[in-house]
């Protein structure tokens, strides 16, 4: 566990298939999507009672939701055998490099507010296929084409500056972990949210 121990008051989402989504089967794939997508519903009711935030699925609201998020977020000191194990990958890098790095990692984000993270990051992709009849929730199963094989994706994006034009997908998990881990560094911002919303509605053609 890289987490240290603290009693939760967020009731967290526990999926039923805990194995790395990289070993997953076109079967097991397929039954996490459907629970995933049947939990949205529960998620974002829940999460909107429980910060006091109106979760209406309108693009606004990503701005109220993440400013709750940023409060309450809550950071902690990495786990010693983590530093240690990130200390082993980096093995025969320059000292300073290397320092650097640990410097970067010597806090993280606790268990409970990833979690909390992920609860928004589903709300986050219901918003952007709500609000536009190009996105829609799907997967792909193809290990080898990149590491967001067997997750739930928002399918959909285009970016015609290509041409054919590029179609894409975003991962709302990735996206907003990646957001989150901005609460480390103090640099992220109640409207970051919606701005990466909005940055990546430029490549969607309704």
């Amino acid at each position: 566990m890289y987490w240290q121990k603290k009693k939760a008051t967020y009731d967290i989402l526990i999926p039923e298939n805990t194995k790395p989504f990289e070993e997953f089967s076109k079967t097991e794939t397929e039954e996490y999507f459907s629970w995933y997508i049947n939990k949205i519903p529960e998620r974002a009711q829940y999460l909107s009672l429980f910060s006091s935030i109106l979760l209406d699925h309108s693009v606004e609201s990503l701005v109220g939701i993440w400013s709750w998020f940023i409060k309450i977020a809550k950071k902690e000191k990495t786990p010693a055998i983590k530093i240690t194990e990130l200390k082993m990958q980096l093995k025969g890098q320059p000292k300073e490099f290397i320092d650097s790095i640990i410097q970067e990692n010597k806090e993280q984000l606790s268990l409970e507010t990833m979690y909390i993270a992920r609860d928004i990051a589903m709300y986050f992709g219901e918003v952007a296929v709500k609000n536009n009849k190009a996105l829609y929730w799907g997967y792909h199963t193809d290990i080898k084409k990149d590491s967001f094989a067997n997750r739930p994706l928002v399918m959909g994006y285009e970016d015609r500056s290509f041409t054919p034009p590029y179609k894409f997908y975003i991962d709302p998990d990735f996206t907003v972990q990646s957001f989150a881990n901005g609460i480390l560094s103090n640099s992220t911002y109640s409207t970051e949210l919606l701005e990466g919303y909005q940055k990546m509605q430029k490549s969607v053609h309704n």
